[in-house]
């Protein structure tokens, strides 16, 4: 996915939710240190929160809305604003990342970590 480009209004939000300052956000941006996909995420929870408090519409209408501003589908806003983010594991042993499936089933032990205990 491309990098979403924010335009002041969006710095200005943005810098209003994390307290840090506008010029800081848009050299950060402008480095590739701002994590993109997080600042939309936090600039449409706000928008959305804001014409929810303000204008006291359907969800659904403000989701348009939103999409309809920034040239998305309301889907991708829908994913913005509603994804669930999965949960990192990792092996309580040698720490690599392992998956929710591997943790739970060793109960926090990669498969290599449960192997190297094995004594036979």
């Amino acid at each position: 996915m491309k990098r979403f480009q924010f335009s002041n209004d969006e710095y200005q939000k943005l810098s209003t939710i994390t307290g840090i300052a506008m010029m800081d956000l848009q050299k950060l941006d402008a480095q590739g240190l701002l994590a993109n996909e997080v600042a939309v995420k936090l600039v449409f929870e706000y928008e959305y929160q804001l014409q929810q408090k303000e204008n006291k519409v359907l969800p659904k209408l403000v989701i348009r809305a939103i999409a309809r501003k920034y040239g998305l589908s309301v889907a991708r806003v829908k994913k913005y604003l509603f994804a669930k983010e999965s949960p990192i594991y990792y092996c309580e042993k040698c720490r690599q990342e392992i998956s929710s499936l591997e943790f739970r089933r060793n109960n926090g032990i990669c498969d290599q970590c449960v192997v190297e205990s094995i004594t036979l």
